[in-house]
């Protein structure tokens, strides 16, 4: 918002009654940076907050009331006292001592709410200061015609069309002979407050750049930054501005191309500080890397799972990353007041062509205020120029804000185009820019290519072929394998890649990887490996050893023993008791004395050496038709005869029938159920046992 202080009607009569040996006149404004006039009370705060608020005071309407040389209490009209807190009366103290004595006061140092309430409150209400036109040079050392600009008596009635060269050269290109007028240039200079912020350390301080050309971009002389001071100050009234006469006002720059330059000089001002800042946080990131390091060392000692491990360096990687981006000098810009005011300067304007047709104007101008010496300045950072260059989109600048295309040749300002190709580092203009969509960085249109996985551009330093099937994919589309792959680190794309969840889900190619005859998920060939009881492949998490052969294991094929059942065993380790129908080792079988079959130690009898059916044979009177059909088989083929005694008992698998043959001889042979040929025969007569089957 532009305020204007209220001017007095300026009379000739009251120019002329002010005594010649007056010390200092009275003073019109207060400048942003002036030194009020305070007793010695040693201030606290930074001695241009008490200035900023005496101006914001009269701008604002808030009445200001001394109770003491550093200390004054504000009365807030209602538009006011949102910016600080909703109250109706403040009292500022602008030293230690006053604070002792007023403790409910608010202490005005860089940092207090109350700055950032005054700041916020002066962004809002006061950012804009007009100082009117500054004087042009005195009688006492006139300018001449031609260095006024013009050719009447007075010096303001016509324009002087004198020819004037162009004093710089052009790049690739031509400057036509320029005539100077005299016309009318805004000169200003910003004031801002710059807060530093590096790690836990925060500094603030209120910086003012100096006066510049605000329609040419450029720092104006010595001497009409001298007279812009005598006229903030007070020191000097602004001229009438009947004395520009007919003078062509030139605009001020566009707002954000303007605060643009100004905080480039901010910036440079600013670069000691900075500086400070940056050493200073570099020093205490070192000792807080330090002390990570040891922290995380002291923690990994007592870790020994991998997982574990992984885990914490993670950990230590992040704080790592975040103190290192926390300790970085960032520098925030809070623009406050412009103060601005016109001076009449003799212009000269040059139209410039390049090789390749492109136009473009360039101005430069000398102050009839002060010296005549021509300020050159480029139209884009403000500095001298040793030449100019003519960007692309028809303006100019200096050689230093100013490349040349590597693709086209063609020259182009900081604004339209990059410096540096991610790739070669070369410049390119903006028709020739591109934005790599894999690593987000631009790139110049010769670096450029297409990946294969959705037809999408990339920079060439993104682009590489797959490691599996040789098609070309970005670093977005891709994934880089281990060094401990089966066929070592190789770069693979989305259709290649593949996770081996045997391990810890690492990527490797298609080609490495076989499905899990388990999970059927792909597993590497260095995390795969054959059950012994299938032959198929599985994964390492389905695979175990066996406790006592130490051979692999699927879980289908895993067996326990009846009498260790925490024992692991493979199936083909293990065979089911006939007796009992459960698992038994070879440590845990024996063959039962009287039927021959092998059987779990837990159904056989020590001491006759019997298993559990065969102690519990009984008679039967008409045995089933399958039994007499295996009877048969066992005594040759003939009939046995009624008169024979059979015995029969019943187990998990087996009948096991007796068959008394006669002279004390006994046929033992067991039939499993449902069928009717015996599955195991065994003769037993005085001279001992025999098995047949």
């Amino acid at each position: 918002m532009k305020r204007r202080l209220p001017r007095k009607p300026q009379r000739k009569t009251q120019r002329k009654q002010r005594p010649k040996s007056a010390g200092k006149p009275a003073a019109r404004r207060l400048p942003v940076n002036g030194r009020a006039e305070v007793a010695e009370a040693d201030p606290l705060a930074d001695a241009r907050i008490r200035p900023l608020l005496e101006r914001y005071c009269a701008l604002a309407g808030v009445k200001q009331s001394a109770l003491g040389p550093d200390h004054s209490r504000l009365s807030l009209p209602q538009g006011e006292r949102a910016f600080f807190k909703d109250r109706e009366r403040l009292s500022v103290a602008f030293s230690l001592a006053a604070l002792e004595r007023a403790p409910d006061a608010e202490i005005a140092v860089l940092g207090s709410p109350f700055v950032s309430q005054l700041i916020e409150a002066i962004r809002t209400r006061a950012a804009r200061l007009s100082l009117g036109l500054i004087a042009p040079a005195s009688a006492s050392s006139p300018l001449s015609r031609r260095e006024r600009g013009t050719g009447g008596e007075d010096g303001r009635e016509r324009e002087d069309d004198s020819e004037v060269g162009l004093p710089i050269p052009v790049r690739n290109g031509t400057g036509k002979v320029s005539k100077a007028r005299v016309a009318l240039h805004p000169v200003g200079r910003l004031v801002a407050r710059v807060v530093l912020r590096a790690g836990a350390g925060v500094e603030e301080a209120v910086v003012e750049s100096d006066v510049y050309d605000l329609s040419a971009g450029g720092q104006v002389s010595d001497d009409v930054a001298a007279a812009f001071r005598d006229l903030e100050a007070g020191r000097t009234e602004p001229a009438d501005p009947s004395e520009a006469g007919k003078a062509a006002r030139v605009p001020a720059r566009e707002p954000a191309d303007l605060l643009r330059l100004l905080l480039i000089h901010l910036q440079e001002k600013s670069a000691e500080r900075v500086a400070a800042r940056r050493a200073a946080a570099e020093q205490a990131l070192a000792a807080e890397l330090g002390r990570l390091d040891r922290y995380f060392e002291s923690i990994l000692k007592e870790q020994s799972d991998p997982e574990a491990i992984g885990t914490v360096t993670a950990l230590a990687e992040r704080r790592r990353t975040e103190e290192i981006r926390r300790s970085q000098v960032k520098a925030v810009v809070h623009p406050l007041q412009l103060i601005d005011a016109t001076v009449l300067v003799q212009r000269a304007e040059w139209q410039l062509e390049s090789a390749h047709g492109r136009h473009a104007t360039f101005n430069a101008q000398r102050s009839l205020s002060g010296g005549a010496a021509w300020i050159v300045a480029c139209p884009h950072c403000g500095r001298p120029p040793m030449s100019l260059v003519i960007c692309r989109h028809d303006h100019c600048g200096c050689e230093a804000c100013s490349s040349q295309c590597s693709v086209c040749g063609e020259d182009f300002c900081a604004e339209h185009g990059i410096a540096h190709c991610r790739v070669d580092e070369q410049p390119a203009c903006d028709e020739h820019v591109r934005v790599c969509a894999s690593c987000h960085l631009q790139h110049c249109t010769a670096h450029e290519g297409v990946c294969a996985e959705d037809g999408h551009t990339a920079c060439t330093a993104c682009l590489a072929p797959c490691g599996s099937c040789g098609r070309v994919v970005c670093n977005r589309h891709a994934e880089q394998s281990g060094a401990d792959a089966p066929k070592g680190s190789r770069r693979l794309c989305s259709a290649c890649l593949k996770y081996c969840e045997g391990g810890t889900n690492e990527p490797v190619g298609v080609d490495e990887v076989t499905e899990c005859a388990s999970c059927a998920r792909s597993v590497c060939t260095a995390h795969q490996a054959v059950c012994v009881v299938d032959g198929q492949v599985h994964c390492s998490q389905h695979l175990r050893r066996t406790d006592t052969s130490r051979r692999l294991v699927c879980a289908r094929h895993r067996a326990a023993c009846v009498v260790e059942a925490m024992t692991l065993f493979a199936a083909d380790e293990v065979e089911a008791c006939p007796v009992c129908g459960k698992d038994a080792c070879v440590q845990h079988r024996a063959a039962c004395g009287y039927c021959g079959r092998q059987v779990c130690t837990v159904d056989l009898e020590r001491q006759s050496r019997r298993c559990a059916t065969c102690a519990q044979l009984a008679a039967i009177a008409e045995p089933p038709e399958a039994v007499i059909t295996a009877a048969r088989a066992v005594i040759g083929g003939g009939v046995p005869k009624a008169s024979r005694a059979w015995r029969v008992a019943r187990d998990r698998s087996h009948l096991v029938v007796e068959l008394d043959l006669g002279l004390r001889r006994k046929a033992v042979f067991t039939l499993r159920h449902g069928e009717s040929v015996p599955d195991s025969v065994v003769n037993h007569s005085l001279l001992g046992s025999k098995r047949q089957k």
